[in-house]
């Protein structure tokens, strides 16, 4: 049976890994800045999900504890970037009239 586990989260984190991929592809691609706050938010979110896994398949406690900062540090990141966005198409409305 743990055979069959650690197969499962090795196909489980090659996945999130290819889904990390994509959301960095479409953070860094856009084209639109609101497909760049939701690519960021998308790979913290994974990257969050990958350290739990990881916590749980390595047996860390501690590991825990780093993906509740870091789920922190990402959520502080997508307001930082919100406020950013609703900035820039606030002077963008602003401007055409």
């Amino acid at each position: 049976m743990e055979q069959a586990y650690m197969i499962l989260y090795t196909v489980v984190l090659v996945l999130l890994g290819v889904a990390l991929i994509a959301a960095l592809v479409r953070a860094i691609l856009g084209p639109r800045l609101a497909d760049r706050v939701m690519g960021i938010n998308m790979a913290g979110t994974l990257t969050i999900l990958s350290v739990l896994l990881l916590s749980r398949l390595l047996e860390q406690d501690w590991l825990l504890d780093v993906a509740l900062i870091y789920a922190m540090i990402s959520f502080i990141a997508v307001v930082v970037l919100t406020r950013i966005f609703v900035t820039v198409h606030l002077e963008k409305k602003e401007g055409k009239k």
